[in-house]
């Protein structure tokens, strides 16, 4: 009897261990399995760990970066305020850049902001839409003054065709007023880089600390907040506004173009 025992102790502690992997598998797998999803959804919309999270805009529902959107942010007494940085403590309601998404978001009827953070708001629909537009022009002269000062800002046009012969600029930045005489001659001159609209000649120059300034040189890698922001205020605010292209407005017609495949149905 002493012999079988032991045996039976064995038997039972042998069977408690086989069977502890199983009751803790099934959590271990589904965690895995909801991990190697999610990152599959990453991976489907081009996304890195470097991208950073993605933003949905409380009207139309898009999805996009942080950059490509505008935060707007309530105070504990309910005062709902554009948020230029994204810094503002506290819970975040996300817009698309563009006109008719803020206004949407404050309208009462629709009423977007109090959806978002669910409780109640207050403001003023004219005076927040004032407020995104002077606090994405302050952001993109921010922006211009920075980089100036650092030194890898290139200001003036020949200057900035030169560089754009050196493959060195990301984009170059145009001045909204500049005159069609310009656009074409560096349309000509540099036909392969990106454009992009600024603020105008005066405000730009006041930025950089020159006289009024209509064409700028935008570097690689430090120059992309810069991009991003010019492209939130050109989107929102920018008289003529146009997205970036290689190819401005005015010159589409002079210069061929190579047809954009339209979106499938």
């Amino acid at each position: 009897m002493s012999s079988v025992k032991p045996a039976q102790q064995h038997t039972s502690s042998t069977t408690a261990t086989e069977k502890a992997p199983s009751l803790a598998s099934p959590s271990a797998a589904k965690t895995k399995r909801r991990g190697k999803k999610k990152g599959k959804g990453r991976k489907a919309l081009g996304l890195t760990a470097e991208d950073g999270p993605m933003r949905m805009c409380i009207v139309c529902r898009a999805s996009g970066g942080p950059d490509g959107l505008l935060r707007f942010a309530r105070s504990p007494d309910g005062a709902v305020g554009f948020d230029v940085k994204a810094r503002l403590p506290g819970r975040g309601a996300w817009v698309c850049a563009v006109p008719r998404c803020v206004d949407k978001a404050s309208d009462v009827k629709h009423g977007g902001f109090a959806r978002a953070f669910d409780a109640a708001v207050v403001f003023d629909g004219a005076a927040l839409r004032a407020a995104v537009v002077s606090g994405l022009l302050a952001e993109v002269c921010e922006r211009l003054g920075l980089l100036r000062r650092q030194g890898a800002l290139i200001v003036g046009r020949d200057e900035v065709i030169r560089a754009a012969e050196r493959f060195n600029l990301v984009a170059i930045g145009l001045a909204h007023d500049l005159s069609e005489n310009s656009r074409h001659e560096l349309q000509e001159r540099a036909p392969t880089m990106t454009t992009i609209t600024l603020p105008s000649m005066e405000q730009m120059g006041v930025a950089v600390g020159t006289r009024p300034v209509g064409v700028v040189g935008i570097p690689k890698k430090v120059g992309d907040r810069l991009v991003s922001a010019a492209l939130r205020w050109a989107a929102f605010a920018a008289p003529s506004a146009a997205p970036a292209t290689s190819a401005t407005p005015e010159t589409a017609q002079k210069t061929p173009k190579t047809p954009t495949p339209s979106a499938p149905d």
